[in-house]
């Protein structure tokens, strides 16, 4: 049966005179195996299952996402079983929702089952997973980020396009609804179900926690509690499920207080109604757009009382803008789904090309490619485009000077920069690419008086950051845990250029943002966008300059700050005296280790001993590309005995294998045996040992001695433990080795510095 079987939100509105629910990852966590009361108020959806409990639908999508993140299902080890999906949602059902699931919450949608529906379950879908094949990536569009881990931190969108947009990031799709999609998004400002594909309406009413969604028809309904049904409710609202005292009653539409009422009062004390929304593929009415967002409408009494004070948001219609108008704008480009397709096929080397359609094609591939920066430069005789990718840049497309020339200029059009070429410029452009959102950085530079140069940043998407679980070992994400919990402090983050440093601050930051403390930052420019926080940018255009936005800054009650970047003694000074009034400072330098941040502060003019008082951590890191998970096994190898000494000379238990790139024949990676990166961390504390060294200005070589007696890893041996992780290979962990330092491998030889 191919049909959605049930939908469950992970924090549904609870019934009146409950608590309000907890989020996804601690509602399941929490429940008690013996509270069957429980699971009702923490808002997971109790399931008895019909006799057909086998469906293709559900069962496919669970293959598909198990071999886009590489694992297998194994039937022995308990696993949550495949119910149902909706749209490109999945599913899972387990009896015992403390067991953990292959997939992080909110990826998915997690059921209560019975524990004998589960085994049944288990005994007829297992043999059906186990024989299916891994899905056909030429029919399905694989997400453009895979969810970084299964304890993943879900930035959760608040309105109707956030939430089908990040559907398109993160699930995998079938490809004619992600274009139907796409075009949708572009096309209309306020998407209603009848614009989306089959299930996609049931599956934003999750993502915005408006309500649980079921198919009636796939579930056994307590037929003693159908019958104490009013008879005037029979026409409105379907029972669904009946756990206890707790009922589960469906309707098409939502709220009904009065209904609710009703219920209460002919089932007699104690009892408690959940209301399910029906399935949006079969029974929903067509609802209204604002029935769409959970924001648009005033909240009830009940969730006033639990807030204390109501949240109010006011929408002005004013502030949307139609596509017509957008196109007119300077700095904004919006190309639909139908020109993505056009551009992916146009030909740059046919005889009547366009210089705009050139530009505009190479742009679009960065986007669906993952490049972080696009160049277009100048060469001796010809112009060349270049995309950085898993941060090497790749060559291609090399074009004549004169025509080049031509494609800088409409580039430069498109982006509302002037004509000038004399001297280096500035701008910013926002793309609205099919269904995404893309801001864009571009920088001007003259080439010899003859051309110009772009260079192009792809600034990152809103929404989702990496945990710090994610992003690094379990010890160094508890040392920076700790250190943005305390009551103040000045943490400092410190890399070469496009070393990762903005996303694990942000990734900090996402730890510790909530409603009841004030995150102010400045910076050059804004890269993440993050809501709750409080976000200001140069603009050298309009005197916006670092020394303006200090003297505002100190003037906004802040609890925590970020300073995009320490360039001079008067932002180092800032820093250090916001942390010693009391408050949490975020900062980065573009220094080589923990040992040189200390020194170049010091030699900035700072006051060693504000420092050493100030300072809790100090964080370096350098990104490495990952191994791809697909073709990662065909690279797999014994450890050399060479490599091995090398583990151990670094103070690391040698692995038995390592793995090398192997992308034969892998589409996912591109036949480069890597697909995205990871970084490697070296960390700093400031314990009273190092506050000491540095109020008295030690050297450099003290602080890395006081590092190695106590166990803290610089980044070439963390670079080595994702190594014996599988996570990386030799050639990537080798270019951060000293070069005093032997070489692993005379067959592996180690990148230049």
């Amino acid at each position: 049966m191919n049909a959605t079987n049930v939908l469950v939100p992970l924090n549904p509105s609870p019934p009146s005179g409950h608590d309000e629910p907890a989020s996804g990852a601690d509602t399941l966590v929490s429940v008690a195996r013996d509270a069957q009361s429980a699971f009702a108020d923490r808002g997971i959806y109790p399931v008895s299952l019909t006799s057909a409990s086998v469906y293709d639908a559900a069962i496919a999508r669970l293959v598909q996402w198990l071999d886009l993140i590489g694992t297998r299902f194994d039937p022995a080890a308990n696993p949550w079983l495949p119910v149902g999906c909706v749209g490109p949602l999945l599913v899972l059902g387990h009896w015992d929702v403390l067991t953990p699931p292959p997939l992080p919450f909110g990826w998915f949608q997690p059921v209560l089952l019975e524990k004998e529906d589960y085994s049944r379950h288990l005994r007829l879908s297992a043999p059906v997973i186990a024989a299916a094949n891994a899905p056909n990536w030429d029919e399905l569009a694989a997400p453009r980020r895979v969810f970084p881990g299964r304890d993943a931190k879900l930035v959760r969108p608040t309105t109707v396009r956030a939430a089908l947009r990040f559907l398109i990031e993160y699930f995998p799709h079938q490809r004619p609804d992600l274009q139907k999609l796409q075009d949708v998004l572009v096309t209309t400002d306020d998407p209603a179900e009848e614009d989306l594909p089959p299930g996609y309406h049931g599956a934003t009413w999750v993502l915005l926690e408006r309500g649980a969604v079921a198919d009636p028809t796939v579930i056994a309904l307590p037929e003693d509690v159908v019958r104490r049904l009013p008879p005037h409710l029979a026409g409105r609202i379907r029972v669904i499920s009946e756990r206890g005292k707790n009922l589960w009653v469906a309707s098409e539409r939502l709220p009904l207080p009065d209904v609710e009422d009703d219920l209460l009062n002919e089932l007699g004390e104690g009892w408690h109604v959940h209301f399910v929304l029906l399935d949006g593929t079969r029974t929903i009415e067509r609802a209204a757009p604002r029935d769409l967002c959970p924001a648009d409408g005033p909240l009830d009494a009940t969730e006033a009382k639990r807030s204390g004070q109501a949240r109010v948001k006011i929408e002005d219609a004013r502030t949307r803008t139609r596509a017509a108008e957008t196109l007119r704008e300077p700095g904004v480009i919006r190309l639909t789904q139908r020109d993505i397709r056009e551009l992916e096929s146009y030909n740059p080397r046919r005889p009547d090309r366009d210089p705009l359609k050139v530009f505009l094609k190479e742009l679009s591939a960065g986007i669906r490619q993952g490049a972080t920066d696009l160049h277009v430069e100048l060469g001796l005789e010809s112009y060349r485009v270049r995309a950085r990718i898993d941060g090497y840049l790749e060559e291609w497309l090399e074009m004549p000077a004169e025509f080049g020339k031509m494609v800088v200029g409409a580039a430069k059009e498109q982006f509302g920069m002037p004509p000038e070429r004399w001297l280096p410029q500035d701008g910013a452009c926002t793309v609205f690419h099919g269904a995404e959102i893309v801001n864009l950085r571009i920088a001007a530079y003259p080439i010899r008086g003859i051309g110009q140069k772009l260079a192009i940043r792809y600034l990152p998407r809103r929404g989702e950051v990496p945990s710090l679980d994610h992003l690094m070992p379990p010890r160094e994400a508890a040392l920076l845990r700790r250190a943005i919990t305390r009551p103040y402090g000045l943490i400092l983050l410190c890399g070469p250029t496009g070393s990762g440093k903005t996303t694990t601050t942000f990734s900090a930051l996402a730890e510790i943002n909530s409603p009841n403390l004030n995150i102010t930052t400045m910076e050059d420019p804004v890269e993440y966008e993050m809501d709750g926080v409080n976000q200001a940018e140069l603009d050298k255009a309009r005197n916006v300059d670092w020394e303006v936005l200090l003297s505002g800054f100190l003037r906004q009650d802040p609890d925590v700050g970020m300073v995009g970047e320490i360039r001079d003694r008067a932002t180092a000074e800032t820093a250090i005296r916001l942390t010693l009034t009391g408050h949490i400072v975020f900062a980065t330098l573009h220094t080589m280790s923990c040992a040189h941040t200390v020194e170049r502060l010091v030699d900035t003019g700072v006051n060693a001993d504000m420092l050493a008082n100030a300072a809790t951590l100090i964080v370096s890191q350098r990104l490495v590309r990952r191994l791809c998970r697909r073709c990662r096994d065909g690279g797999r190898r014994n450890a050399t005995e060479a490599e091995r000494e090398l583990f151990r000379r670094h103070g690391l238990p040698p692995p038995q294998h390592v793995f090398d790139a192997c992308g034969r024949k892998c589409d996912a990676c591109r036949n480069t045996g890597y697909r995205g990166q990871v970084a490697a961390f070296e960390m700093l504390p400031i314990t009273d040992e190092v506050a000491q060294m540095i109020a008295e200005k030690r050297p450099v070589r003290a602080i890395d001695d006081w590092m190695r007696r106590n166990n803290f890893s610089r980044v070439y041996q963390a670079a080595l433990a994702l190594v014996s992780r599988g996570e990386t290979s030799m050639t990537e962990a080798s270019q951060w080795q000293a070069v005093w330092d032997d070489l692993p491998d005379e067959n592996h030889p180690r990148q230049s510095d």
